[in-house]
């Protein structure tokens, strides 16, 4: 996976990339690739501090020779139009991106990189044969595993060119280095990412995020706490304004985005973790950037079209959360749990999972629908089930993937029997224990529909994705003990529907080849330089994106 970060200061990259590195994980840091000059002179020795200011200068040259600046944009939100608003400039003629393996694929050689950096940057347009311009300056180190244990490389470039005329890419370089990576793993024989064979885009993990959450004591980053929370909400409400105190409920803060010049037709939303809970901050992120699945027309799709009653209760929710008032109403989420609710659900459960017989494998759109809502279940299923969160959340975000696809068309209206009622019951008997739910009834029934998901993805082709389903979500699921839930099995578990033979075939062929690429933290530091603060002081709020 390309993870791509741009600054001011090629000394400070290069001798972090040369140095011991956060974990001490930078062991006999080396050039790699990049162009004739620089693999001559530093190719067969170990980079020491000296050597990375050499090949730093080396390739700062063009820039300070011709005077080029590359710079950009610095904003801020302002606080009381909510919109942000340019604060000043920064340098941005450091480019720098890392290109890792998954951790369990063991190391490319020194060959195979040298010929995956080369190939990788003519497709960015940084080579002469890349673009059929002047080339630009770049050197690939690399050095031991990261903390995480993946094996990877970092490549430094220069967006300048020899002859002083700026690279020019810098504004569709993070999806243009996805494309190329998308194509390098064809050229080169390469496993194709989990999830890119589907067609899937998954939000990938910052540093930054990473050592937030750390810092908190949280096991997920924010943004997927976040989701894990917004999807659970949503699964288990019938109107926008009962999702919007669900969503509040959880401990989540939600904004709405007003459609430009009104204060009542709302667009969008952002939403952040309550700052008691992370780090004593509030740190937006937009809907659509916590998932495809939970940008707002996306919900919208799960309740029914609004009558004209439910549209006033939604504009009073959404006014209320602005101002960070008291809820405007209360509805079904505040009511108790009827007894036996959980058996009702589990046969619910079980016409849902009976009607996916007849859904076509070729009906992408209807097939994410069913993966997010099984996701929203078990999200409600680890706020419910504390003890076992970790592995329900991990499972819960391996469905989530199988959500995250494109939409064309009409709206998919949610059917009236679906996995709300199993959220409602999880979400509202909190507090009344285990043994007021059917466990085992309930697993029954989600694992019936995540063999179902997993075997749709065997069908299709998309065997790696079918594997992790069946590892993230079959396996990890039979690990949860049901013992203390209501009709609990002696045994406090569930049977792992096995995988097709043609399937796990498909699979162990796929994760023999080696791949340049997974969803890994960063392991350099997410700013390159210090980004110029020109406020008086440092903001407590900040908004990651607008998303919607």
């Amino acid at each position: 996976m390309p993870n791509v970060v741009k600054g001011g200061d090629m000394r400070g990259l290069v001798q972090y990339l040369a140095g011991p590195g956060k974990a001490n994980e930078h062991d006999n840091p080396h050039v790699v690739s990049g162009d004739a000059h620089l693999v001559a002179w530093h190719g067969a020795e170990q980079l020491d501090r000296a050597g990375a200011n050499e090949i730093a200068d080396y390739l700062d040259e063009p820039r300070k020779r011709w005077g080029t600046e590359v710079r950009a944009q610095v904003t801020a939100l302002d606080p009381v139009t909510e919109r942000k608003t340019v604060m000043g400039y920064r340098n941005q003629h450091v480019w720098h991106c890392s290109l890792s393996l998954a951790a369990d694929e063991g190391a490319l050689s020194e060959e195979k990189w040298d010929a995956v950096a080369r190939d990788f940057m003519d497709r960015m347009g940084f080579t002469e044969e890349g673009s059929g311009k002047a080339p630009a300056r770049w050197v690939a180190i690399h050095h031991g595993a990261s903390a995480n244990g993946n094996d990877h490389i970092h490549i430094a470039a220069s967006a300048v060119r020899e002859d002083g005329t700026r690279w020019g890419g810098e504004y569709l370089d993070y999806k243009r280095a996805q494309d190329a990576c998308r194509e390098i793993e064809k050229a080169h024989g390469l496993r194709t990412v989990a999830g890119r064979e589907a067609g899937l885009s998954v939000r990938g993990e910052k540093a930054a995020e990473r050592a937030a959450a750390e810092r908190a004591g949280m096991p997920n980053t924010a943004p997927v706490e976040l989701a894990h929370r917004v999807r659970a909400a949503a699964v288990a409400s019938t109107s926008e304004a009962e999702w919007v105190r669900r969503v509040r409920a959880s401990g989540v803060v939600v904004k709405p985005y007003y459609a430009k010049g009104t204060t009542d037709v709302v667009t969008g939303y952002k939403a952040a973790l309550k700052p008691a809970e992370y780090n004593d901050k509030l740190v937006f992120y937009g809907g659509g950037r916590l998932g495809k699945d939970l940008s707002l027309p996306r919900i919208r799709e799960g309740f029914q079209t609004p009558t004209l009653e439910q549209a006033d209760a939604a504009s009073a929710e959404w006014a209320a959360a602005a101002k960070g008032q008291a809820p405007a109403g209360a509805g079904r989420e505040a009511k108790p749990v009827r007894e036996g609710a959980s058996e009702s659900v589990a046969r619910t459960l079980g016409e849902v999972n009976a009607r996916l017989a007849s859904v076509p494998v070729t009906d992408a759109a209807a097939w994410a629908d069913v993966a997010r809502d099984a996701s929203g279940v078990l999200s409600a299923w680890a706020r419910f089930d504390t003890a076992n969160a970790r592995e329900l959340n991990a499972a819960a975000a391996q469905l989530a993937r199988s959500a995250q696809v494109r939409r064309r068309g009409e709206p998919h209206r949610r059917g009236s029997a679906s996995t709300m009622g199993a959220a409602v019951v999880l979400l509202q008997s909190r507090t009344d224990g285990k043994g007021s739910v059917a466990g085992v009834l309930l697993a029954q029934q989600v694992f019936k529909m995540a063999t179902a998901i997993r075997d749709r993805q065997a069908a299709v082709g998309q065997a790696v994705e079918a594997r992790r389903t069946h590892i993230d979500v079959l396996e990890r699921l039979s690990r949860v003990p049901l013992t203390g839930y209501a009709s609990a099995t002696t045994s406090g578990s569930v049977t792992v529907p096995q995988m097709s033979a043609e399937t796990q075939h498909a699979a162990d062929v796929a994760a023999a080849l080696n791949s340049n690429t997974s969803r890994t933290r960063s392991v350099t530091p997410n700013q390159v330089s210090p980004l110029p603060r020109p406020l008086p002081e440092r903001r407590k709020s900040t908004d990651r994106d607008h998303g919607r």
